[in-house]
């Protein structure tokens, strides 16, 4: 579905590859869990963001989380949300940080 040479990818698209609506992502970026690219006023995931929006809802899913609780872990910069994570979340993960810690 994505290939190599976009760098990112608007909301109606990830929204259909994560199977949710589009408004469960404007919750999780209002929330922080996710800081897209913006363009005006349109929303732009890089392949790193739908990595980590995969986790997240896998978390949530899979692990049986709920949203305030992997919130909590992120905020806290516990390692426990990334045992048994692929390499390419964790690299996810730290961009993810970084943002935050420019967002805030």
């Amino acid at each position: 579905m994505f290939n190599n040479t976009d760098k990112s990818y608007p909301i109606e698209l990830v929204a259909d590859f994560l199977g949710v609506n589009s408004r469960t992502l404007y919750y999780y970026e209002r929330f922080s869990l996710v800081c897209p690219a913006r363009r005006g006023r349109k929303r732009y995931y890089s392949k790193q963001d739908i990595s980590w929006l995969e986790y997240i809802r896998e978390l949530m899913y899979d692990q049986g989380m709920n949203l305030r609780s992997i919130i909590v872990l992120i905020k806290r910069r516990d390692n426990v949300i990334l045992t048994r994570c692929p390499e390419d979340v964790v690299n996810s993960f730290k961009n993810y940080l970084m943002k935050m810690d420019d967002y805030f």
